[in-house]
């Protein structure tokens, strides 16, 4: 490990570049043969059940969903900064940053726009609807997490208006886990500091878990000038409880609650246009909760849910101009579900209600200060069929909204076995996302909310195969899809005559299609090798390719696992992509190129004993200078040791 850590911050600047890194990737490749090559350890169990794809489990090999999944092992594996870094390595994903670690981090999924996608955390909706039903990647507490499902596609039917392009589940440390006590430290460049404590355990006949976790940076300067640092830090806890209530019911809860703060820049309305330093700071805190009562054993299952979901953002920028955005997301929810012979039914009932506060200073462009609020009840269901050689599923939900005509969405997906090596699958969806409140009402800034917007309407085609090869340990996953989207929201509309900017629904259909191919090969017990390449073309109305979607996006990894020893060495290529830029002289808004970039990383994990752990990650190895959005820097090469420690 130490080897490595030397030979990654070891730089000849009289060599070329490419000579560079194609030295130290030798050398790096060859400390982690020889720690783990002649080492070996049992293929793990995999996984394969998701709750994201269907509302009830289900076998992940038996649905017509593309499903990815994202377990513990891979995560320790990987120690990732941040959660945006975590996802970035997947097909059909890509991640945008503004400002450093901890500022706003967006994923889009096969060009679709960041508040088309669901996240969900133990099951509870945590999109933001105070900052446009967004979720801020960059926020998430990584070492908390247990599991990650991601499903692509339209998924309103199941889960409703944000599920546009699909959903990312995130799953805790689970109350059914075993019992022990983890605590982990880590320190790396640019002063960031990591702890976490997680736990599980019984209480009488409560069975519970829960984790504390805290982090800071002094961050880097993200403007092009100047030289002030973008700081942040971070302060999380959960606990996940349950029990048996009665011989046939149980009762599960879990709550959560998320401090952060991010200093981020102004921007040089008068010269440049770009973000210049400026000690400006934004406060978040999110609390979300859910409480779930269901049947067990009994032929027909019933689940009662009620989920509270609340973000709190605070920006303090220049004295007397502190502004507050307040959303709030009250969910109940009913469902019964039955299986006999290989088919399942399902029914739900939904309501649903959304409160927005914000406040702030009136300015020239209008008074900010306002509250609304939209309810909604919703009406779905589910079929599953299931055989030895295929399974089918369709299905459909109604919306009653206060603020919009009644809407719906569906969706039917089937999978088909040619052999126990080959799947074939194919899902079409419909799927409705609603306008944001900051689309409907405004924003602190020059951004006039228009309140006459509709719904988006998408619809989707998503086909696949899965093969096994018999002669090589090799599986490939191929997946092609093509989408549109009419009534799609521009929230960049410029007016020239007020010099403000306002969204409004576009009269002609954007559309998106690609592929994504995604290559798993297991080339010794001990070593692996993950490849993928996603190719995607995404137009607006008028058939101009959409902003921040690369066209293309590729990715290589090679692990190594033994009872002692794991690596991974990984480099992630994201291409050209477009942004906005709003210049303070005419034409005031143009569009510019971002160029391509390839991020390396290397991250080693060497079990000392059966208590402890030690681990090092070195991100963006060859210091690489890049933005993934107009005018913000991104990090270079950075560095980070830790400890892990498990307490039985």
């Amino acid at each position: 490990m130490f080897s490595a850590l030397y030979i990654a911050s070891y730089f000849q600047p009289q060599q070329p570049l490419s000579l560079r890194k194609l030295h130290i990737l030798c050398l790096v490749a060859l400390t982690l043969l020889s720690s783990t090559w002649h080492q070996t350890s049992a293929d793990p169990i995999e996984e394969r059940m998701t709750i994201t794809a269907s509302r009830v489990p289900t076998d992940q090999m038996r649905t017509g969903n593309g499903i990815a999944i994202i377990t513990r092992e891979q995560i320790l594996r990987q120690n990732p900064a941040s959660l945006g870094d975590l996802l970035q390595g997947l097909p059909g994903v890509s991640v945008s940053q503004q400002s450093g670690q901890g500022g706003l981090t967006q994923v889009r999924m096969r060009g679709r726009e960041a508040n088309h996608v669901l996240v969900l955390v133990d099951g509870i909706e945590a999109n933001d609807i105070s900052q446009g039903s967004e979720f801020n990647f960059s926020q998430f507490p990584v070492h908390h997490i247990d599991r990650i499902e991601v499903v692509y596609g339209a998924e309103s039917a199941l889960w409703g208006s944000d599920a546009v392009a699909g959903v990312i589940h995130i799953m805790t440390r689970s109350p059914y886990a075993e019992p022990s006590t983890d605590l982990s430290l880590s320190q790396g460049g640019q002063g960031s500091q990591h702890i976490n404590l997680s736990a599980s355990s019984n209480l009488g006949p409560i069975r519970w878990a829960g984790g504390v976790s805290f982090w800071e940076t002094e961050g880097f300067n993200v403007s092009r000038q100047g030289d002030e640092r973008d700081g942040a830090d971070q302060k999380a806890l959960f606990l996940r409880a349950t029990s048996a209530l009665t011989k046939n019911w149980q009762w599960s809860a879990a709550i959560r609650s998320q401090k952060n703060r991010n200093d981020f820049d102004d921007v040089d309305y008068y010269a440049t246009g770009l973000p210049i330093d400026a000690n400006f700071e934004t406060y978040h805190q999110q609390w979300l909760g859910g409480f779930t009562l269901e049947s067990v054993d009994q032929p027909i299952a019933q689940k009662l849910t009620v989920n509270y979901n609340r973000d709190k953002n605070i920006n303090q920028t220049y004295p007397g101009s502190q502004t507050l955005a307040d959303g709030n997301k009250r969910q109940i929810n009913y469902q019964f579900s039955r299986q006999q012979q290989g088919q399942t039914l399902i029914g739900f009932i939904e309501h649903e209600r959304n409160h927005f506060t914000q406040a702030g200073l009136a300015t020239i462009y209008g008074d900010p200060n306002q509250s609304q609020s939209v309810s909604q009840l919703a009406l779905g269901g589910e079929y599953r069929l299931d055989t030895p050689d295929w399974s089918a599923a369709i299905s459909v939900r109604l919306e009653d909204n206060s603020d919009f005509e009644q809407g719906y969405s569906a969706r039917g997906s089937a999978a088909y076995f040619l052999s126990d090596r080959t799947k074939l699958r194919a899902a079409l969806g419909r799927s409705v996302k609603n306008p944001t409140f900051t689309e409907r009402f405004g924003y602190f800034t020059n951004f006039v909310g228009n309140p006459d917007l509709i719904p988006e309407v998408s619809l989707e085609l998503d086909i696949g195969i899965r093969h096994q090869f018999s002669i090589a340990p090799v599986t490939v996953d191929l997946s092609a899809y093509t989408a549109r989207l009419d009534d799609e929201i521009n929230g960049f509309v410029f007016d020239t005559a007020t010099f403000l900017y306002t969204a409004q629904n576009e009269a002609k259909v954007s559309k998106q299609q690609g592929f994504d191919v995604n290559l798993d090969w297991r080339i010794h017990s001990s070593m692996t090798l993950t490849a993928y390449y996603g190719r995607l073309t995404a137009k607006d109305g008028l058939s101009q390719i959409e902003l921040r979607r690369p066209r293309h996006k590729a990715g290589i990894a090679i692990s190594f696992d033994s009872d002692r020893w794991s690596s991974r060495l990984a480099a992630d290529y994201t291409g050209s992509l477009l942004d906005n830029f709003f210049p303070p002289t005419p034409p005031y808004s143009e569009i510019v190129e971002l160029d391509e970039h390839t991020l390396v990383s290397l991250s080693s994990r060497f079990n000392v004993n059966e208590k402890l752990a030690l681990q090092l990650n070195i991100d963006n190895l060859f210091d690489e200078r890049f933005e993934s959005v107009y005018g913000y820097r991104q990090s270079g090469r950075l560095t980070r040791v830790g400890l892990n420690f498990r307490f039985n």
